[in-house]
């Protein structure tokens, strides 16, 4: 059976914390809402996840693939749009490598499309 890919990015705002505690409130709020250990959704689907730390707005949590019909492109660019500008303010972290990733996944998956 073919899984299917899953992309959840969870947006979360650190505006009044340290760095540090950005970063410790990031992690604890991954240990105890991952998806990636949920065995029910691991038979059918590659989870991946992308834990984007906000200085602006509210927390949020938005499934960006596969995209919704109902949902409108403006939303995705918006939110390529955010995880850019935090890949420019956090070039260390983690979430430039899993963006990478993502992508090469992406087109990885476009390619396959496009032979079947």
């Amino acid at each position: 059976m073919k899984k299917e890919l899953l992309i959840i990015v969870f947006k979360i705002n650190v505006q009044s914390l340290t760095r540090q505690q950005a970063q410790q409130q990031i992690y604890e709020f991954m240990q105890s809402n991952t998806l990636s250990s949920d065995e029910e959704l691991k038979e059918n689907y590659t989870i991946r996840e992308i834990w984007l730390p906000i200085t602006d707005g509210q927390s949020d949590v938005k499934v960006i693939y596969p995209i919704p019909q109902y949902s409108q492109n403006i939303e995705l660019e918006e939110l390529v749009k955010t995880i850019s500008e935090n890949m420019k303010k956090y070039p260390d972290s983690a979430l430039t490598n899993d963006w990478k990733k993502l992508v090469r996944s992406l087109k990885l998956k476009k390619l396959d499309i496009e032979l079947c």
